[in-house]
């Protein structure tokens, strides 16, 4: 008895067809969003750490720019690891405006 193309005789349903021409669009996207996405992100988290650490001005900015190289590395990966590209879009907007909100209310050194 042969089986039906639409289903395999294992009773498990086809797997869906992803159109072919979407797929490197999305992967560089999400690889521009992790580059550029991720630089702004880390560069508004270290203005924010920058203001916000303690000690010399000098030595907080490198603290905080050494900080930012991990920050810059997960917002990479959460562009990549996100279920979608608009949510990786939104998650870091919302991480990159929570940074840029903390250095304009650090801005005149209150800290």
């Amino acid at each position: 008895m042969a089986a039906s193309s639409s289903s395999p005789a294992t009773g498990t349903a086809p797997a869906k067809r992803v159109p072919r021409g979407n797929g490197h669009a999305l992967l560089w996207a999400r690889g521009l969003l992790g580059l550029l996405g991720g630089y702004a992100v880390a560069a508004c988290w270290a203005a924010a750490l920058a203001r916000l650490l303690p000690g010399a001005k000098a030595d907080a900015t490198l603290v905080a720019t050494m900080a930012a190289f991990v920050v810059y590395a997960l917002a990479a990966i959460w562009a990549y690891a996100a279920r979608s590209t608009l949510r990786a879009t939104l998650g870091l907007l919302l991480a990159g405006g929570l940074g840029a909100l903390l250095a304009w209310l650090l801005r005149g050194g209150v800290a």
